[in-house]
C-alpha cells in the first residue's frame, strides 16, 4: 500500500490525537504546501511559516477532521486562506507606511496634514460606531481581528450566512460614509478602503 492509499487512515489516526500520524502526513505534505506558497510569490521563510500555521490549524482541529473528504484539497484551502491573509496584511501596511512618509514630508514642509495620520485609528472608531452594534462586532472580528465567517460564526453562534449577509451590509454602508466624506485625503480613503475589502 503506497503513501497515498495510507492517507485516509492516518487522518483517522490523527483525529485521535495520534502524533506520529500527524508527523507523517507533515511529511508527505509539507513540500506541497512549501512549493504552492513559493508559487504564490511569498518568500523562503514566509512559505516556511505559513506551512507550519496550516499544520498548526489541523492539529488543533484534528477532531473534526473527515477521513472520507480529500485531506490535500482541506490543507490547499487552509493555505490558500492563511496566504491571503498575509498578502493583505503586507497591504496594508505598504499602503500605511506609504502614506506615513508622506505625512512625514508634510511635517518637515510645516504642512496642514500632519496631524492626519494620527487620527486614522481615532477616524476608523468612529466609522465603526456608526453600524449597528451585532454589525460592528462581526466588522471588528473579521478585520481588526482577521477571523473568517465560519470562525466568527461559530465564536457568536450564529450561522455562515448570517455573518456573510452581515458583513456586506456593514461594508456597504462603510464605504458609502467614505465616499462622502470629502474632507478626508484620497491616500487615507485608500488605507482605510484596504480593510473593508
Amino acid at each position: 500500500m503506497n503513501s497515498t492509499q495510507n492517507i485516509p487512515k492516518l487522518v483517522r489516526l490523527l483525529k485521535k490525537g495520534d502524533e506520529a500520524s500527524f508527523s507523517q502526513l507533515f511529511h508527505l505534505f509539507g513540500p506541497k504546501l512549501y512549493n504552492t506558497s513559493r508559487k504564490m510569490n511569498l518568500s523562503h521563510e514566509d512559505a516556511e511559516e505559513v506551512v507550519q500555521e496550516v499544520f498548526l490549524k489541523i492539529w488543533k482541529k484534528r477532531e473534526q477532521l473527515d477521513y472520507n473528504l480529500s485531506f490535500n484539497a482541506y490543507l490547499l484551502s487552509i493555505l490558500k486562506s492563511l496566504v491571503y491573509k498575509r498578502v493583505k496584511k503586507q497591504l496594508r501596511e505598504v499602503a500605511f507606511q506609504h502614506y506615513s512618509s508622506q505625512k512625514n514630508d508634510a511635517v518637515a514642509n510645516g504642512g496642514e496634514e500632519s496631524m492626519i495620520a494620527e487620527d486614522l485609528r481615532a477616524f476608523s472608531g468612529t466609522l465603526l460606531e456608526t453600524l449597528p452594534k451585532g454589525q460592528k462586532q462581526i466588522v471588528e472580528l473579521r478585520y481588526l481581528h482577521q477571523l473568517s465567517a465560519d470562525e466568527i460564526a461559530l465564536q457568536l453562534n450564529v450561522s455562515k450566512r448570517t455573518v456573510e449577509h452581515q458583513i456586506y451590509k456593514a461594508t456597504k454602508s462603510l464605504r458609502e460614509r467614505l465616499q462622502n466624506c470629502s474632507v478626508i485625503p484620497f491616500d487615507l480613503i485608500v488605507i482605510i478602503g484596504l480593510f473593508l475589502t
